[in-house]
């Protein structure tokens, strides 16, 4: 039987939730689940995920109690109000209790989806996350936050509902193609520029040719550097800034291009820019803004703004930014390794449209 290692990750009030992590552990699924008690399992995913893994899924956890599927198109695009309804209703028709649980399946979308879809249910049921991409795997499957997109923005109707775990099975990874790999190297990039310059530089050494051992050390230790930021803030709220570097213009990318860029794809941009930006700012120096985009390049990540997204439609999808605080463009800022610009004592910075301009200019 393959190991599993069980962390564990503080969601406030003196509560925690495992996260069961290991390769090749699907065959302890139903031990993991055994112990919630449900009536039935509800399995969320998408048509592309449902291909690969729910089957076995599926499998396992018939063994604890009466499992269905529930199946939506894949894609940044379903990640809507409308697919969240349609989920309920099928839940509901077949006759879920309080005593029922959700099972996401899937990348961040079909997290995201469960796991509101579980805050709403009877004011609240169960559930938990068997993440199957690396970015879900890593960041959008650990944590409280759930949510779905609304026309021009990401993640403006959501709740903070924690899962009961999250079931990391790396196993799965080798499943994946590259891109997706890429992807996820992103956000493993992003917290060794928010937490550890070493991290940053073990990605940069073994970048472009990465060994599954690379890939499952980077994507553990990625988790072990988030759970770090949550037993200071478990909501999120006051190191966010720091989980969302390059966010700001990645999300915006994300929505306008409406799934053609994966998340992380669209981060690696996010960062890059907002470097330039901090860069403009006279926060960061020239050559760390060089490194950002030197290691995403080096990974194989895109750096630059899709031609067909003109200036104007990133500023007005930065008016939906689920982040804003004020009417003029709010940003987090990195100076250097670790540290942010603040203002006031607290991470942040407006960025006047003008100079805005002058450097998405240069980021094409």
């Amino acid at each position: 039987m393959a190991e599993l290692q069980t962390f564990k990750y503080d969601i406030g009030g003196g509560r925690f939730r495992s996260i069961y992590l290991g390769r090749d552990i699907l065959d302890q699924l139903a031990d993991c689940a055994g112990g919630l008690g449900a009536d039935k399992f509800f399995i969320i995913t998408d048509d592309n995920v449902a291909g690969a893994f729910l089957e076995p899924v599926k499998a396992e956890l018939s063994k604890v109690a009466e499992t269905h599927a529930l199946i939506f198109p894949a894609g940044e695009q379903s990640k809507t109000l409308t697919t969240l309804e349609e989920l309920g209703a099928k839940v509901l028709d077949a006759r879920a209790t309080k005593s029922s649980v959700i099972v996401c399946l899937g990348g961040g979308v079909v997290g995201n989806l469960g796991g509101l879809l579980s805050a709403l249910l009877f004011r609240g049921i169960r559930f938990f996350h068997i993440p199957t991409t690396m970015v879900a795997q890593i960041d959008s499957a650990i944590g409280q936050k759930q949510a779905v997109n609304y026309k021009r923005g990401k993640n403006l109707f959501g709740q903070y509902y924690p899962p009961e775990f999250v079931f990391i099975d790396f196993g799965f990874l080798r499943k994946l193609p590259e891109r997706q790999i890429k992807a996820g190297l992103a956000e493993s990039v992003k917290h060794g520029l928010c937490q550890e310059e070493t991290f940053f530089e073990y990605i940069n050494q073994r970048a472009p040719e990465f060994s599954w051992d690379d890939i499952e050390y980077i994507s553990a230790h990625t988790i072990e550097l988030k759970l770090e930021l949550l037993v200071i803030d478990p909501y999120e709220g006051k190191l966010d800034p720091q989980l969302e570097l390059g966010h700001t213009i990645g999300h915006a990318l994300e929505i306008r291009k409406n799934g053609q860029l994966l998340h992380g794809e669209s981060i690696a941009i996010g960062m890059t820019v907002e470097s330039r930006i901090s860069v403009a700012q006279g926060f960061m120096e020239p050559e760390l803004a060089e490194r950002i985009e030197a290691i995403f390049q080096k990974i194989g990540l895109p750096t630059r703004i899709p031609a067909d997204i003109s200036i104007d439609q990133i500023l007005e999808t930065l008016t939906f930014d689920n982040k804003r605080r004020t009417a003029i463009n709010d940003f987090f800022l990195l100076e250097k390794f670790g540290s942010f610009h603040k203002e006031n004592g607290k991470i942040s910075c407006k960025v006047p449209e003008p100079l805005l301009r002058q450097v998405l200019e240069r980021c094409y």
